[in-house]
């Protein structure tokens, strides 16, 4: 408990120092160390030695086949290195690099950080063939960042370490080791994956030079010889000094490696093992966001920007690792009132962190002070996005002049038609907008409610104000989509075209008069909570259809009777999580467990028996073969997997619709029952909905009666 308090002390402070120091509002994410897997290009870890200078030192290690090759882990396409093991607090992150494929000759190279000062590289080298192998161990250290043809640094060296000490940087680096055939060498050039495999052959000189455009320090061990079906150990040390301190420690003795050697898994599934890795280390730095340096979680180091819905499923994942870290990727969405912009932008611009907000807060990410907090800066962001800007008089969304994409679907059949019709693009409405920001309404409104009761004067009459507000907008938007699109010859909602006065003029359709939606979007007021009885089962009819939306590896984009349905398409032919998870959450509002459990078992087998073959974590699943595409070290689309496997497999974890709201959790007896409080939006009222509980004795779906006031029972 004590080190909880201090950690969240240690990052209320830090949210607070940059207001004080500078009078800005900070976008970073203060509960990550200084040290961390920031790199844009490699796997390894870094350290940032002033988080508003955009500059830091990156530490990537390059294992190879001696005197054959060298394995540079490039993060931006498969280099044979692969997110491995990472615990969730950040402090030993572990990357296998494959020599010989598959697990033949491999290293399994850990970064333990010690302090703030130090981190112990823990590289495990295994030979599981017949043959006697020898391999070669390179670390290598460079700064990024900062003013051009400022990366070469002095360097002091001697038996068994070095150290580096860079312009623009205030400290010193090092690195000491314990191997007595080494030698330290230097690497001019910008990118090590493009010179130090033409140069391997290279066994003379220690100064190698490419397009000078860049620098690299390494120590190079070799030979390591292992014997068949054998493994060890070899360890060096990485540290930070004083700008002036060229100080050395020695090598880690064996005992410390042991001490500190990180668990190699096992206590859960290697996908899931897979892709928390993946997860934790798609970290980047700096990212610019107005005008600070920040890090950020990005969806793949080949996207190292701002990517507004990816990182709303970012932060709903990391609530299962690291709620407080969960927390502050919602809020690093998110502005004050003294910011111009109303949130932080970039891609599909949907409010996935109003969708998250209710797990974050159930796991613990954020106390009542938190959520007085987040709630005026999510209004804020549904404000914009439901204000006139984007509504039509007929109450349905339309936001192409934002960005192309409405649903993150790039190639989704009508948005993708559209794109090039200006004209007519901006006098159609697709669903996905006005439906989702309609269950955005909702939960705001139920965070309203609950934030109303403890509130007082003022306060307590804004809240009251705010959910008169939502109950209008929802009315509005719901009207647009029931008096407008429903088709009842496909069963599926379409995209309403306007006249230029801004009058619906019926549905968007092929040339053949297809509904040209019939897909994903086309079901989206299902999760929306406003159909009536008969759309809702066309609409589930659809989604749990084999050969429609569903398929051996989960719901597609598109239906695959559509006559614009394509086998080789990015969304179109393939299916995602992202929506999935939204629908998982929606058939726990209709009281649908078995569904919802259909849902995510399907994903899970599929996504544990890609991971098991290729170690990879993609974007995509191809439905004729289920096997994966797209990025291959992917988190930001594909992380609803971990709240799958938590919701079913770890107890204690307590999983509702988007309508519910548990207000208090208490777990007892080894997580055997708990009971709960909790709050529903008006709309459930009457209405059977549906929890799972994973208890210690495994998952539970429960089956409740809403009711107009907070409700508390005990699960078992």
């Amino acid at each position: 408990m004590m080190n909880r308090f201090l950690r969240r002390l240690s990052a209320c402070l830090a949210l607070l120092l940059p207001l004080v120091m500078e009078g800005a509002v900070s976008h970073d994410i203060p509960s990550l160390s200084k040290w961390g897997p920031y790199s844009k290009e490699y796997f390894g870890i870094s350290h940032i030695d002033d988080l508003g200078s955009g500059i830091q030192v990156e530490f990537c290690l390059v294992p190879g086949a001696y005197r054959r090759n060298v394995k540079v882990p490039c993060a931006l396409w498969e280099s044979d290195v692969h997110p491995w093991i990472v615990s969730a607090d950040m402090r030993h992150i572990t990357y296998r690099h494959e020599i010989e494929w598959k697990d033949r000759v491999y290293v399994d190279a850990t970064y333990h950080v010690i302090d703030e000062n130090k981190v112990l590289l823990e590289a495990r080298c295994v030979n599981s063939t017949d043959l006697l192998q020898n391999i070669s161990l390179q670390l290598a250290v460079r700064k990024s960042g900062g003013a051009p043809e400022q990366w070469t640094p002095e360097i002091r060296q001697g038996e068994g370490w070095f150290t580096v000490r860079y312009p623009e940087v205030d400290a010193t680096y090092g690195v000491a080791w314990d191997y007595p055939m080494s030698e330290v060498r230097q690497w001019r050039c910008a990118k090590l994956e493009q010179l130090m495999p033409r140069k391997v052959h290279d066994h003379v000189f220690k100064d190698l030079k490419g397009d000078r455009k860049g620098h690299y320090t390494a120590n190079f061990l070799r030979p390591v010889v292992l014997r068949p079906q054998s493994d060890t150990t070899l360890c060096m040390v990485i540290f930070k000094g004083e700008k002036g301190d060229f100080s050395t420690p020695a090598a880690p003795p064996l005992e410390m490696t042991k001490a500190l050697s990180f668990p190699p898994g096992g206590e859960t599934p290697l996908g899931i093992q897979l892709l928390q890795a993946t997860l934790l280390t798609n970290v980047v730095y700096p990212i610019d966001a107005f005008g600070e340096p920040i890090r950020h979680f990005c969806p793949g180091k080949n996207w190292n920007s701002l990517y507004t819905w990816d990182c709303g499923f970012i932060g709903w994942a990391m609530a299962e690792l690291d709620p407080e870290r969960a927390y502050e990727i919602i809020r690093q969405y998110t502005t004050a009132p003294e910011e111009e912009a109303p949130f932080v932008h970039h891609g599909t611009p949907l409010a996935t962190q109003i969708l998250a907000i209710g797990d974050v807060w159930e796991r613990g990410g954020c106390d009542m002070d938190h959520l007085r907090e987040i709630y005026p800066r999510l209004k804020r962001f549904y404000d914009y996005m439901t204000g006139p800007r984007f509504r039509k008089a007929s109450g349905l969304l339309e936001t192409w002049n934002l960005f192309y994409n409405s649903g993150g679907w790039d190639d989704y059949p009508p948005q993708w038609t559209l794109r090039p019709q200006k004209e007519l693009r901006s006098r159609t409405t697709p669903m996905v907008s006005t439906a989702y920001y309609i269950r955005c309404a909702k939960i705001l409104r139920l965070i309203a409610a609950h934030l109303e009761a403890s509130a007082k004067g003022r306060q307590k009459k804004a809240f009251a104000a705010d959910i008169k507000q939502f109950g209008a907008d929802i009315a509005a938007m719901s009207k647009g989509i029931l008096d407008n699109a429903w088709d009842a010859e496909t069963g599926y909602f379409g995209y309403v075209e306007h006249d230029s006065a801004g009058v619906p003029g019926g549905l968007y359709r092929t040339e053949d008069g297809v509904n040209f939606n019939m897909g994903l979007d086309g079901v989206t007021p299902l999760v929306a909570g406003i159909v009536d009885d008969s759309q809702r089962e066309a609409l589930l009819a659809h989604i749990f259809t084999e050969g429609e939306l569903w398929s051996s590896c989960g719901i597609t984009a598109v239906d695959q009777g559509a006559p614009y349905y394509r086998r080789d398409g990015y969304w179109n032919g393939t299916v995602w999580m992202p929506h999935q998870m939204i629908l998982w959450k929606t058939m726990l509002d209709l009281g649908r467990p078995d569904l919802a459990k259909r849902i995510a078992d399907t994903a899970l087998e599929n996504w544990e028996r890609e991971c098991a073959d290729s170690y990879n974590c993609y974007e995509h699943f191809m439905i004729e073969t289920g096997r994966g595409g797209g990025w291959s070290n992917f988190s930001g689309l594909s992380s609803p997997i971990l709240n799958w496997w938590n919701a079913y497999n770890r107890p204690g974890t307590l999983s509702t619709g988007f309508s519910t709201l548990v207000t208090s959790a208490l777990w007892q007896d080894g997580n055997a029952s708990v009971t709960v409080t909790l709050e529903f939006d008006r709309e459930l009222a009457g209405r059977e909905i549906a929890l799972v509980a994973c208890l210690s004795s495994g998952p539970k779906e429960f089956r409740i009666r809403a009711g107009k006031k907070p409700l508390t029972i005990t699960l078992r």
